[in-house]
This record gives structure tokens, C-alpha cells and sequence, in this order.
């Protein structure tokens, strides 16, 4: 009798083109099922379950650029890290600062693939013109736009239908907006859902804009009535202003930066 041969954790990292601390979050909430082995305890994953992760939820199959690993610590996780902050009830909400859309993707893509994997649904607000590049990145991924909106686990809208929707901005407005688009998630069985949203609206003059800052502020409120609920928001360098980028790092509980997922100023 052949004994099947398991995988190690380094193995089925390589195999599923994510980190180790993904498979270990997985194995935890049972996800993924894994045993262990020796004094240490360390887990083995049957090459079976990895496949059969990878159809069920679409997995893409290992890219030949993968994001690297983290060197030493897993603060280079963004998932790790606000996985911990959770525990200390700080809410799920990122200001994410970049240069150009593939900084964004890059910076972005382990939220998406987090949550996919997991299936869990994602509502993205991308700027007017940008629903092709999103639609490529993912495709570039493995992953089909259209496939996971009949799933219900993709929503792609542009600002005239959320953060603009009346041709003004309205912070409360759009608080009770994404509590409803939550609440819709959730009475479908979600708990755990990513939002995230392009800020290049603010450049829109649109009445009402200089309330981004304070609605940013009381998203935190609402995260912590959903304390499973992701949301991410993205800022362009090149196109909004320096006062915005600061006003986004003192109303987010946490900010990404190139390499690392760090404390915002926001006082929790």
C-alpha cells in the first residue's frame, strides 16, 4: 500500500500562490482542512483538498510572479495584521496611498484574493473609466468579473451610483448606503465582506465633497457594528491633494504602505 505523501505548509503556499499566514488563518477557521504531525504539531495538507479549494472558489493557480513572502514577520501581511487588530475590536478600515493603478492592484490584491478564496463578496466603487482595467487585473489573476457576479461575490459600481448618487455628496448619505449594502450581504449568509472605493470622486467639485474626511471618520462607527466587514479606500498620490492624504491617515484605523500594513492615527 502507497502512502499519499502531504504537503508541507512552504508546499501548499507555492501550490495556492498565497502566504503561509493565509493557510494558517484558513486552517483556523476551517476553511481549509489540514493535519497535524509531530511534537511540534505542524500542519500537512492533502494536495487533494488544496484542488479542491482552487474549484470551489476559483482559486487562480500559481502566477510566475507571485507577491513575495514575508521575510521575517507577518506584518507584511495586510490580512494578518488586521486579523490581530480585530481581536482588539479596531475596526477593518484602510486608507490605501499609491501612484499609479498597478500600485493599486498590487497594494490591493491580497484583500481580493483573501476574500475570494474565502468567498466571501466584495462591493468595489472604481472611477468612471477604470470598469475594463478592473476587469483585466482580476482577469490577470484567474479570476472572471462576470463568473463571480452571477455568484454574487463581485459588485462593481462607479461613484455616480454611490458616492454621487444625487450629483452630491452627502456623508450620512452614504453611511446609511454601504450599512444597507452590508445589511444585503449579510441576509444572504456573508459576514465577512471587502468594500472598498476609489477616492478620485473628491476631484469631482460636486456639492458636498469636503465631507469625505468626516464620513471616512465615521466609517469606523459603522465597522464596529460589523466587526467582520473590510473596508479599503483607495488614494492616488499624483491626483488629490496632500491635505487629503492626511485627512485620510487621521480617519483610517489603519494605512498600507509599499511594503506593510501600519496604525493609523485614528484614535480607536
Amino acid at each position: 500500500m502507497v502512502t499519499k505523501r502531504l504537503l508541507t505548509i512552504d508546499e501548499a503556499a507555492r501550490f495556492l500562490n498565497v502566504s503561509k499566514t493565509s493557510l494558517r488563518r484558513w486552517t483556523k477557521l476551517g476553511t481549509l482542512h489540514c493535519v497535524r504531525i509531530g511534537v511540534r504539531q505542524e500542519r500537512r495538507f492533502d494536495q487533494t483538498d488544496l484542488e479542491g479549494l482552487l474549484n470551489r472558489n476559483a482559486v487562480p493557480q500559481p502566477q510566475p510572479q507571485p507577491v513575495p513572502e514575508p521575510a521575517t514577520s507577518d506584518s507584511s501581511d495586510p490580512i494578518a495584521v488586521l486579523f490581530e487588530a480585530a481581536t482588539r475590536g479596531v475596526p477593518r478600515h484602510v486608507c490605501l496611498h499609491h501612484h499609479d493603478r498597478d500600485e493599486l492592484w498590487q497594494l490591493f490584491r491580497p484583500f481580493v484574493h483573501d476574500h475570494i478564496i474565502r468567498g466571501a463578496p466584495i462591493l468595489y466603487i472604481h472611477e468612471d473609466g477604470a470598469r475594463a482595467d478592473v476587469d483585466g487585473r482580476l482577469k490577470a489573476e484567474g479570476f472572471d468579473a462576470a463568473d463571480l457576479a452571477a455568484r454574487g461575490l463581485l459588485r462593481l459600481l462607479v461613484p455616480a451610483a454611490s458616492y454621487l448618487r444625487t450629483g452630491n455628496f452627502s456623508a450620512t448619505r452614504m453611511i446609511d448606503f454601504m450599512e444597507a449594502a452590508i445589511l444585503d450581504l449579510r441576509a444572504l449568509g456573508h459576514s465577512a465582506i471587502l468594500i472598498s472605493g476609489e477616492m478620485t470622486w473628491y476631484l469631482s467639485g460636486a456639492e458636498g465633497v469636503r465631507e469625505m474626511i468626516p464620513y471616512e471618520a465615521a466609517l469606523n462607527d459603522l465597522l464596529r457594528r460589523y466587526p467582520e466587514v473590510t473596508i479599503v479606500c483607495h488614494y492616488d498620490m499624483t491626483r488629490l491633494p496632500v491635505s487629503v492624504h492626511l485627512g485620510a491617515m487621521c480617519s483610517h484605523t489603519h494605512v498600507q504602505l509599499a511594503d506593510r500594513l501600519v496604525p493609523g492615527f485614528y484614535a480607536v
